[in-house]
């Protein structure tokens, strides 16, 4: 071992003195920075206690719709013996009963059975990916449940959860080469890691639209601008980040069918919960019960009044006659969607935890209603739209 010199060791008790000189300076700024800030959140608290109020509930029923769970059942097999998805309306019922026996599930091992599956449509590529979801925002570091998968009979079907990204997107190695799709014909499903993706993906999308759809140039930018808007801010709101933004899409082209299905869906808290947590929830109260069997009900009245579970909608104002103050934020997004869907005759559906509300092209309610159990662990935004 080499004898220290008197000049090193100077050397080395200076640096030392200089490094414990700027940690004491930087925990004074960080002391002083943090003093400021809650300063200044204690007098935005003041100026704006409706806005910060909100925005605790909504952190309150986060941390209550995603507690973590025990998943110690008993291993579950689910059996997927017939098309999955609600692009077909014969397939709609068996896509929600179906549904409802896994995505709020609390079983160690889930096991899907797909070796009678002839499809799996977007939907119902979404469905799976909201039960991945609810799995990884509920489970614990420890006690991961393991959900597992079969492969379908159908090399077809292989070939799709291949192709659309699912396999990438849940991690399971995929279990063929072959594949009958074009790249041309999905915008597929991914992780997206960054709310600001929205963008890219509406350009994804009307590239598809123009490409296969009936929508005339103006059709596609009256799409683009009301529906594709209203919806991605939503999910980007709403979506709940863990290992990724909280939110994803799917569009497929279906040459056999003629028609385009977009399926758009987020992580979060469900629209009962962002309505009876949102600025307008006082006004909401007067008319629905806050109750998951009602969840279809608030997705009606969610599109066809002026309400909304945004963090920046605004409330009624006034003692005797109650107004919303010229020029606000009203909070119609949904409306402005299922206005705009009837515009264009686009079937649109709404699929949120318990609850669910499809719409024809005529922009009618064609069923609504809710289960017993969770439908989407989440909320899914679904389009059919017509192609050449």
């Amino acid at each position: 071992m080499r004898k220290c010199s008197s000049k090193k060791k100077s050397y080395l008790a200076l640096k030392h003195r200089k490094i414990i000189a700027k940690q004491t300076r930087n925990a004074h700024r960080h002391k002083h920075e943090t003093r400021r800030f809650k300063l200044l959140e204690k007098a935005s608290r003041k100026a704006n206690p409706d806005f910060y109020e909100t925005r605790d509930l909504r952190k309150k029923m986060i941390k209550i719709t995603y507690k973590k769970k025990s998943y110690d059942s008993p291993i579950v097999k689910i059996d997927i013996e017939k098309d999955l998805g609600i692009e077909n309306p014969d397939d709609i019922d068996y896509f929600l009963d179906k549904a409802s026996t896994f995505i709020d599930f609390n079983s160690k091992h889930l096991y899907l059975d797909f070796s009678k599956c002839n499809r799996v449509w977007p939907s119902g590529i979404t469905l799976l990916c909201s039960l991945k979801q609810w799995a990884e925002l509920t489970s614990q570091a420890k006690r991961k449940p393991i959900i597992m998968s079969s492969s379908s009979n159908n090399v077809r079907v292989n070939s799709y959860l291949g192709h659309c990204g699912f396999y990438d997107y849940v991690g399971r190695k995929k279990d063929t080469d072959e594949n009958y799709y074009s790249n041309k014909e999905v915008v597929k499903i991914q992780r997206e890691k960054r709310r600001s993706n929205g963008e890219e993906r509406e350009n994804e999308i009307t590239d598809l639209l123009r490409q296969y759809s009936v929508l005339t140039e103006n059709e596609i930018m009256m799409f683009d601008s009301i529906i594709l808007t209203e919806v991605f801010s939503n999910v980007t709101e709403h979506g709940i980040s863990k290992v990724d933004a909280g939110w994803w899409i799917l569009a497929q082209y279906h040459q056999t069918h003629k028609f385009i299905s977009i399926s758009i869906a987020d992580n979060g808290i469900g629209i009962r919960n962002s309505l009876m947590t949102g600025p307008q929830r006082n006004e909401i109260k007067r008319r629905l019960n806050n109750d998951p069997k009602n969840d279809g009900q608030f997705i009606c009245h969610a599109l066809t009044e002026n309400v909304s579970g945004a963090l920046a909608a605004s409330q009624k104002k006034g003692l005797l006659v109650r107004r919303y103050e010229s020029g606000s934020r009203r909070g119609h997004g949904l409306k402005r969607i299922s206005s705009c869907c009837s515009k264009l005759k686009i079937p649109f559906a709404i699929i949120s935890h318990y609850g669910y509300t499809f719409l024809d092209a005529d922009g009618q309610i064609v069923t609504t209603g809710a289960k017993l159990s969770k439908v989407f662990a989440g909320t899914m935004y679904h389009f059919s739209i017509k192609t050449k």
